[in-house]
């Protein structure tokens, strides 16, 4: 049995040091969350300690080889993409075109088309006991010319945790853990179960208001578990990452995150019908510094959201809603004035089984923002992203799905222009309607 246990962490000891590096140039340029050499190492001597500790457990299924408790899962998403959305810019002082707006940079897709799309992952899991699992998935992604694929190596360490289940319907994860937040983020990479090509980009983003991945810990346990109303709730904190815009030159930079969280499913006696509700708060420092924020100041965020996820035999009903809203700023960009803004983010989204192959979606995504500061004449409430989208599922079989999908999108962003009052200088916002456009994926997901 210890012959085996010390071929069991040596492999993930391989893994990891493999991993480790191909993460780690990343991180440390970013100085923004803990190595992923810190964490492999933490992950693992964490696992070890216990797995000592469940000798008895352990020796239970002592009659089987190391590689017997090995799984080994990937996902693959290759698409092809096409967009006409370059056609939007945000407005200048005088309302004449300046640049691309943030969202179409993250997106990445390019007006000739782009085969430089992909999302890949490669998951390994050890059942060290029955009772315990260590997880680690390295996953490898391209974004066309987004901005964000400077930021992302080509291999990077994706999760790396340390599942230790307490009790029957108590578990904790340690390490780089899925944060457990809404219906999609902690399946981003399982193409096959994703009407679309990415979960809705509105709610979700790429990196900028939420990760995927949190540098700590997770608490999660089922109440009521043997009734027909049972609640799954999650506790998270940690450290993590995520990308901030410039209101210089609209270049990304990258924010440091530390914060906690909660996600609750309250599941009904319906099949297939839950609701959930969650919500975080985090400390941000760095990323556009002397922009969104002054030079070493904290910005506090809290962040708060509801889900209904209903998937029936022929018929699929989901929404988000989500309200991301800050403490007052002081932001240099303003003429030294306070800012302050309710972001709010949301999506419905329904499909159709026309078979047990052919599948139909429509999504609508918007994302109103309210806007203001003490240096402003008036306040304001754009729609920063109106987004309609429709998509066709051809599914071969459960591990094998190909998609379709055409956004026609438009939206809403603030100009500023100065004005003279009786107050002194102001800053005068006013709404300038963007071109918008529309784009298209075709993708191909396979799973096994």
């Amino acid at each position: 049995m210890v012959t085996g246990i010390r071929r069991v962490f040596a492999f993930l000891a391989i893994t990891l040091t493999i991993s480790a590096p191909l993460a780690a140039s990343s991180e440390s340029a970013t100085s923004t969350t803990t190595s992923s050499a810190q964490i492999a190492a933490a992950v693992s001597a964490a696992a070890a300690s216990v797995a000592a500790s469940d000798a008895g457990e352990e020796a239970q299924s002592s009659n089987q080889g190391p590689l017997s408790k090995l799984t080994i899962h990937g996902f693959l998403t290759q698409a092809w993409a096409d967009t006409t959305f370059l056609d939007g810019r945000l407005p200048n002082p005088d309302g004449t075109p300046a640049g691309p707006t943030f969202e179409e940079l993250s997106l990445g897709i390019t007006e000739d088309g782009t085969s430089s799309y992909r999302n890949m992952a490669l998951q390994f899991r050890y059942q060290i006991s029955p009772r315990d699992v260590m997880v680690v998935q390295l996953s490898s992604r391209a974004l066309g010319n987004s901005p964000i694929a400077e930021f992302e190596d080509e291999v990077e360490l994706d999760w790396a945790f340390y599942e230790r289940r307490i009790a029957d319907n108590t578990s904790i994860k340690v390490g780089r853990v899925q944060i457990p937040l809404g219906i999609f983020n902690e399946i981003r990479d399982v193409g096959t179960v994703l009407p679309f090509y990415r979960p809705s980009f509105t709610f979700y983003r790429e990196g900028t208001f939420t990760s995927e991945t949190v540098d700590g810990f997770d608490i999660g346990h089922t109440f009521w578990a043997e009734s027909d109303w049972s609640l799954d709730a999650d506790f998270y904190a940690g450290e993590w990452a995520s990308f901030e815009q410039s209101f210089f030159d609209q270049g990304v930079t990258v924010a440091r995150n530390k914060g906690y969280g909660f996600q609750l499913w309250l599941n009904t006696p319906v099949t297939g019908l839950r609701f959930g509700l969650g919500g975080h708060h985090r400390d941000v420092t760095g990323g556009s510094e002397g922009a969104i924020r002054e030079l070493g100041a904290t910005s506090r965020f809290d962040d708060w959201y509801a889900s209904v996820d209903a998937v029936f035999d022929r018929w699929v009903f989901r929404s988000e809603y989500r309200q991301y809203e800050g403490d007052p700023e002081r932001v240099p960009v303003f003429l030294d004035g306070i800012f302050t803004g309710k972001i709010i983010f949301y999506y419905a989204q329904v499909g159709f089984h026309a078979t047990e192959k052919i599948r139909f979606y429509v999504q609508a995504e918007y994302n109103p923002n309210k806007t203001s500061a003490t240096t402003f004449t008036r306040s304001l409430d754009p729609n920063f992203r109106d987004d309609i989208g429709f998509a066709f599922n051809y599914v071969f079989n459960p591990n094998l799905v190909l998609k379709a999908e055409y956004h026609d999108v438009k939206g809403e962003d603030v100009g500023i222009r100065p004005a003279f009052t009786p107050q002194g200088l102001r800053l005068d916002p006013f709404i300038v309607e963007l071109d918008g456009g529309s784009y298209t994926i075709i993708s191909l997901s396979a799973s096994f």
